[in-house]
């Protein structure tokens, strides 16, 4: 069963009982694990049994092929649920996942299986055979446009109780980050600081509370590799806790995108203030200045090289035991040298 569109926040919000297994893909990563964390809460249902959720890697079902099927099959030292969550990007446990999907069709007692893959592509015979099968399920999730961030942010925010003062809305809109994992911390933070304030979050509570996300790692990161300066940008990568090198060179190809579009104007006849005031999303207000200065540097022959840096280091890291993180590192220096070039 392929499962798209508005249907996908029905099944999220009340997963079909008859579906014993779910393929979950696509570049939009966070989306990816979010949807496996609540099909995974859902299917534990009221269990505490703390072995109910085994987490596979593709390295490890590669080197046992017999170790995916083993672990759906294994039964509940409690007698609650069994829930298989594996996290692949390649396609060396294709054969394994296939062997399980294909046991759940015939209906053998197994657990519920979850499959949280990167961006492996709609054509790959997996994607396909879930999309077929009758009791499994595939999602593929994209990247979100500027209008499904700002819904998806706004409904959260009345969902935990913030409510704004006059622009304030805007303002924090503008200021979360893409990434759907930190816009949610970003919002639980926020959530926090309202709770009891007694008046609507204003733009000062705003700046006071969300100024370090502009500045967090990532956005560093990012920000130092458009300027030229490798070494910082490689420094605020060290300090990113949990997060990808998959997500960390989009990071940078959402920069570069944001360069594109400014060069792009630019080379019509625009200033370089004039076109980051029109830039869409707006960009920060800190960062202002500094991505004007950059879309300055930047010339689309240097900006096609830097996208061929990233486009090669994302297929690099999506191998299967790949040092995704070193890969990123890299791509961020060789991409912050060209500003020189």
């Amino acid at each position: 069963m392929q499962i798209k569109g508005v249907s996908i926040r029905r099944f999220l919000d009340k997963p079909d009982k008859n579906i014993g297994a779910v393929l979950l893909y696509g570049p939009n990563e966070s989306f990816t694990h979010e949807a496996a964390q609540k099909l995974a809460a859902w299917a534990l249902g009221k269990s505490d049994d703390p072995y109910a959720i085994t987490k596979l890697g593709e390295d490890e079902i590669k080197r046992d092929n017999a170790k995916l099927g083993d672990a759906l099959a294994a039964q509940s030292l409690l007698g609650g649920p069994t829930i298989v969550w594996a996290r692949i990007n390649g396609k060396s446990a294709d054969d394994s996942i296939l062997d399980a999907l294909a046991a759940i069709e015939r209906g053998d007692p197994s657990g519920y299986l979850i499959i949280e893959a990167g961006d492996i592509g709609g054509s790959g015979e997996i994607v396909k055979k879930f999309g077929a099968a009758k009791n499994a399920a595939v999602i593929a999730f994209y990247e979100e446009t500027d209008a499904e961030r700002a819904v998806y942010a706004k409904a959260l925010a009345k969902e935990l109780g913030i409510t704004f003062d006059r622009d304030a809305e805007d303002y924090f809109l503008t200021a979360l980050p893409p990434d759907r994992g930190l816009a949610r911390k970003e919002i639980e933070k926020l959530a926090l600081y309202a709770h009891d304030l007694g008046r609507p979050v204003n733009i000062e509570d705003l700046e006071a509370l969300m100024a370090s996300e502009a500045e967090s790692a990532l956005d560093a990161a990012s920000l130092a590799a458009a300027q030229g300066k490798a070494a910082q940008a490689v420094e605020s990568l060290a300090r990113i806790d949990a997060l990808s090198g998959v997500s960390a060179l989009r990071a940078l190809l959402r920069r570069l995108h944001q360069l594109r579009d400014a060069r792009i104007m630019i080379d019509g006849g625009m200033n370089s203030e004039e076109a980051i005031a029109k830039l869409r999303p707006p960009v920060f207000w800190k960062e202002r200045d500094a991505v004007a200065a950059q879309a300055r540097l930047w010339t689309t022959k240097k900006l096609n090289a830097a996208y061929d840096v990233l486009w090669t280091a994302e297929m690099r890291s999506k191998t299967a035991g790949a040092p995704q993180e070193l890969i990123a590192a890299d791509a961020y220096r060789n991409v912050a040298r060209l500003v020189g070039n």
